[in-house]
């Protein structure tokens, strides 16, 4: 029995990747050919590289869940590009930064980003003009520079957790998007207008380095952390 039968209504599997790991390289005949040529479009060999092993980590991940083989399973988009599996109605998302990747399966529909904070040459300033609410953005520029570019990244993933999870991608407005706090700290409800239910950004564990977060529906979501 795959692990979806036992996933209750409120509960998150998040799995953490190590895309550095050359042992993903054995699960690529898992990939079917439409991903051997998307990975083969990447100029770069370690961009391909990853491109494969994330490919090769998500289908391994969800087959744990399903009952059917990784190489079987089916993939479908929304339409702005929101992956699903064909035939099952289990939720997941996938996000990767860096050397690294995150996947959340769940019942409940979900959004999961992850973000390198080390990037070179990054226009932090105008990064936080072009993402951040008016609120966000003054409350950002009281910091030194250190924690105001730790709170930008994870500000950054909590949108993106949340675009994800709508399927609307970079078709919301950034700005516009902000967040309520909650009673619990690592939890922060989504300000929306196109949010016709109560969504919340969970703020995760993360490699060194690195801000990740996930929405859900559900403020009290159970969330369990895997490595693999």
């Amino acid at each position: 029995m795959g692990l979806a039968a036992s996933l209750q209504f409120d509960e998150v599997h998040v799995w953490q990747i190590n895309l550095g790991n050359p042992t993903w390289d054995g699960f690529s005949t898992v990939l079917n050919d439409a991903e051997r040529e998307r990975a083969a479009r990447f100029r770069a060999p370690k961009q391909q590289q990853h491109f494969s092993r994330c490919r090769s980590a998500l289908r391994v991940t969800l087959a744990r869940h399903v009952e059917q083989a990784a190489a079987d399973l089916i993939f479908q988009y929304g339409q702005f590009g929101k992956p699903e599996l064909r035939d099952h109605r289990l939720q997941f998302n996938l996000s990767h930064s860096g050397d690294h990747a995150l996947v959340a399966v769940s019942p409940q529909e979900l959004g999961i980003d992850l973000e390198f904070m080390g990037k070179d040459n990054v226009d932090l300033d105008g990064l936080i003009d072009m993402v951040c609410h008016p609120s966000e953005q003054a409350a950002l520029n009281i910091l030194g520079a250190a924690e105001k570019s730790a709170q930008f990244y994870r500000l950054w993933t909590q949108k993106e957790a949340y675009c994800k999870m709508s399927g609307l991608g970079l078709q919301q407005s950034l700005p516009a998007l902000h967040f309520n706090a909650t009673a619990n700290d690592a939890v922060r409800q989504v300000c929306a207008d196109d949010a016709p239910t109560p969504h919340f950004v969970h703020k995760l564990q993360a490699p060194d380095g690195y801000a990740a977060s996930l929405c859900v529906p559900l403020a009290t979501a159970r969330i369990a952390f895997f490595t693999t």
